[in-house]
């Protein structure tokens, strides 16, 4: 199954790269720039959600950070712990972020540690069963473990959705994912 899901990795980063590159600016700009009204009224009574900050061709999450915020929402964005582990820490503003776990910007120890009442997630490939492909590093998964009663919500460009992604034991579901398109849920 590793196998599998290792080749399914590369071909939907592949599938993103080149739907997000043949994007103009102003229509990449324009995703994903409000949260539909589900979503909305999940983030609605949250006091603060934890997200992370979009790199490269993975759904844009830029426009939201601004909308959660300007909402009063608290932002907590991820932290790998040096035992490999998944946390969410605090951050008021952007420039809190120093370069971590393979170079990825991510709040650093004095930013307060955070219970969030929601999690976005970013993802490699998606189904209609809600399942998702992550990195391949298993942080998210063991995050949502740890945090089975609040709503796990994935963003993607509708072009990483897949027919059906493999799943393992511990490979728990998203409650919603999405899309500049379409809501699954």
């Amino acid at each position: 199954m590793k196998d599998n899901k290792k080749k399914l990795r590369k071909e939907y980063r592949r599938l993103r790269d080149a739907f997000v590159g043949q994007l103009d600016v102003a229509s990449r700009n324009l995703s994903f720039r409000r949260p539909p009204s589900p979503l909305a009224r999940l983030i609605e009574p949250a006091r603060t959600v934890a997200v992370y900050r979009s790199m490269g061709s993975e759904a844009p999450t830029e426009r939201l950070i601004e909308y959660l915020t300007e909402s009063g929402v608290s932002i907590a964005l991820p932290r790998v712990t040096d035992g490999g582990s998944l946390e969410f820490r605090l951050v008021s503003n952007i420039d809190m972020l120093v370069s971590g776990f393979a170079d990825i910007p991510e709040p650093d120890e004095s930013c307060p540690l955070a219970d969030p009442d929601i999690i976005i997630a970013p993802l490699v490939a998606f189904d209609r069963s809600l399942r998702r492909l992550g990195q391949g590093g298993g942080f998210y998964d063991r995050s949502f473990a740890q945090y089975l009663d609040i709503p796990r919500i994935g963003l993607a460009w509708s072009v990483q959705e897949a027919t059906e992604i493999p799943s393992e034991p511990h490979d728990l579901p998203l409650h919603m994912i999405v899309t500049e398109c379409e809501i699954i849920e």
